[in-house]
Parts: C-alpha cells; structure tokens; sequence
C-alpha cells in the first residue's frame, strides 16, 4: 500500500501541480499492479505539496523521485 499525502488540499485537488503528483503516482501504481507502462516521474512532482508517507517501493521511480518528501 503506497500512501501519500497533500497537506493543503481537502476532498479533491484544488492546485493543478497536486494533481499532476496525483496522476503520476496513479499511474505507477496501476502500472505495477496492472502490468502496463508508465511514463517516467520527471519533474511531476514541481510546486507540489506532496508528502509520501508509506509505501514508496510499491510504486515505480517514487523513491528516487521524491526522497526528501
């Protein structure tokens, strides 16, 4: 279980860059699960308020991508 969390946001995502880290770590995820492709994280993660609790390993690039977070 991968579990993430954005501080400044409620039910939803009200900042575009949330969102963005959002998808990518969606993406990754469904992608390991699934068996499917993924784009790299990049700079997905730019101006976003992101916090990886738990769970990093279970999604592809996430730990290398945001290690300080």
């Amino acid at each position: 279980m991968t579990y993430v969390l954005y501080p400044d946001e409620g039910h939803g995502f009200a900042r575009p860059e949330n969102r963005t880290s959002f998808y990518a770590i969606s993406e990754g995820f469904l992608a390991k699960c699934l068996g499917g492709r993924q784009e790299p994280i990049g700079s997905d993660f730019a101006g976003s308020s992101l916090r990886v609790l738990d769970g990093a390993e279970f999604v592809p690039g996430l730990k290398e991508a945001a290690p300080k977070r």
